[in-house]
């Protein structure tokens, strides 16, 4: 089946203009395991183009356009905006991503902005842009580093961490915070004992959670 999408008319939020956008109505579901950072397994991998949508008119981005935003549009007219936060990219599918973390960033929606800083390195990962991609990766981490009450006791996030730091290269740091790290389940020990095993071998690459030692596609949900 693949994906199936149909535009459907949305009103933006910051300044009212409508416009057509593509949204998903039928997916596969995904199958295999999917990375250590999460990115789904199949078809789903290349569906980030419809995971962010950009207002014609004023710029807005964000998961839908009618998606209240509590800053101005002045915002949206700022440098920071406009460049990213200083990340240049050609990928149009990444500038929404990161253009929609930033929105989550003045809206104080962390783990939401972590999770667009990633999605866009994916998108870049895919266009082998690896500096930029890099640049995501530190961004969200910066994130998680700048705001640690928002992800206090978040294991799930904790694991993501050591990912991030092990892609954009920073293997002393993920040696130095996860070896010897216990987490409540097992699945998540071994994981971080993983991430551990390939930052001490300066392995910077992508990894299924099904490569992990013990830890099968089907315990994934466990």
């Amino acid at each position: 089946m693949g994906t199936i999408t149909e535009n459907k008319d949305f009103r933006c939020s910051v300044c009212g203009q409508i416009s057509a956008q593509p949204v998903i109505t039928e997916q596969d579901r995904a199958s295999g395991a999917p990375d250590l950072d999460l990115r789904p397994a199949g078809a789903q991998r290349n569906n980030m183009r419809y995971w962010a949508m950009k207002c014609p008119e004023c710029g807005y981005c964000c998961t839908t356009l009618d998606i209240p935003f509590d800053d101005s549009r002045e915002y949206l007219e700022s440098d920071e905006y406009k460049t990213c936060g200083g990340i240049t990219v050609t990928n149009e599918y990444a500038e929404r991503l990161i253009k929609r973390a930033l929105v989550f960033v003045r809206d104080h929606t962390y783990k939401d902005a972590v999770r667009s800083y990633l999605a866009a390195a994916w998108a870049l990962d895919d266009d082998k842009d690896d500096r930029h991609a890099k640049e995501c990766r530190l961004a969200a981490v910066k994130l998680m580093d700048g705001h640690p009450a928002a992800f206090k006791g978040d294991n799930n996030f904790l694991l993501l961490k050591a990912d991030l730091l092990r892609r954009a290269g920073d293997f002393e740091r993920v040696v130095r915070e996860f070896a010897g790290k216990a987490f409540p389940s097992q699945i998540m020990t071994a994981i971080a004992f993983f991430e551990v095993h390939l930052s001490a071998s300066g392995d910077s690459a992508a990894h299924r959670a099904d490569e992990v030692p013990g830890v099968s596609a089907a315990s994934q949900g466990d």
